[in-house]
């Protein structure tokens, strides 16, 4: 991977690179997904439907756009070599994920949430912090993450008009890969992470969902 190849480059180039990753993850500048847009999907829904879909997908963007963040600050402070890989293995596929969310958007002609430089900023801190502490503790950290993503995913699922099949088919292939990163990270050897980093974790996630589904 192009972020792993350069781990040996001097502390600029990292920041440097770091901040291009920043900017492609907010705004949507690598185009990995080839699926064509499908026109038909919004087209079956009513303008209310279409509205709500947006703003689910707009959340679930949101989430994506953070995971990146959480990812990539643990992996630049991590100094274990499997651990650092396995964080870049598993921004690369929720990378897939992004894009799926921000095509899926494209295709109900919605906009992502505008606070998404706060909410990569956010999680990006956060993911630095959650590295700089010992091994388990940071597989705990991926664990419980990923837990309370599927936990969201299937709320979000639940919550989408009946009509719109797209973007319950996108979110499902999505948690299949999210409950896979879990179970990884619990077979490595992950340790609970302590329960007021839990509440914290999901008490800023209750913000960020409820002002992006807005904004």
């Amino acid at each position: 991977m192009y972020y792993m190849k350069n781990s040996n480059k001097p502390l600029l180039d990292k920041v440097i690179m770091e901040f291009e990753y920043a900017l492609e993850s907010i705004f949507n500048d690598r185009n990995t997904i080839t699926k064509e847009k499908n026109t038909v999907s919004k087209s079956n829904l009513t303008k209310g439907d279409s509205d709500k879909s947006i703003k689910v997908m707009r959340v679930n963007h949101m989430g994506e756009v953070c995971a990146q963040g959480l990812y990539r600050g643990q992996a630049i402070v991590t100094k274990d070599i499997k651990i650092k890989n396995k964080l870049y293995k598993i921004c690369s596929e929720e990378n897939n994920h992004l894009q799926l969310c921000n095509l899926r958007l494209q295709e109900l002609n919605g906009k992502p949430s505008l606070f998404n430089p706060v909410w990569y900023a956010a999680s990006f801190i956060l993911g630095a912090i959650a590295g700089a502490n010992e091994k388990k503790w940071k597989l705990g950290f991926i664990e419980e993450t990923e837990k309370q993503v599927v936990q969201h995913l299937e709320s979000s699922i639940a919550s989408l008009p009946k009509k719109d099949l797209r973007s319950r088919k996108f979110l499902k292939e999505i948690a299949v890969d999210e409950e896979k990163h879990r179970a990884s990270a619990k077979k490595i050897g992950s340790t609970d992470i302590p329960e007021n980093v839990k509440k914290t974790m999901d008490g800023l996630s209750a913000i960020m969902k409820k002002i992006s589904f807005y904004i």
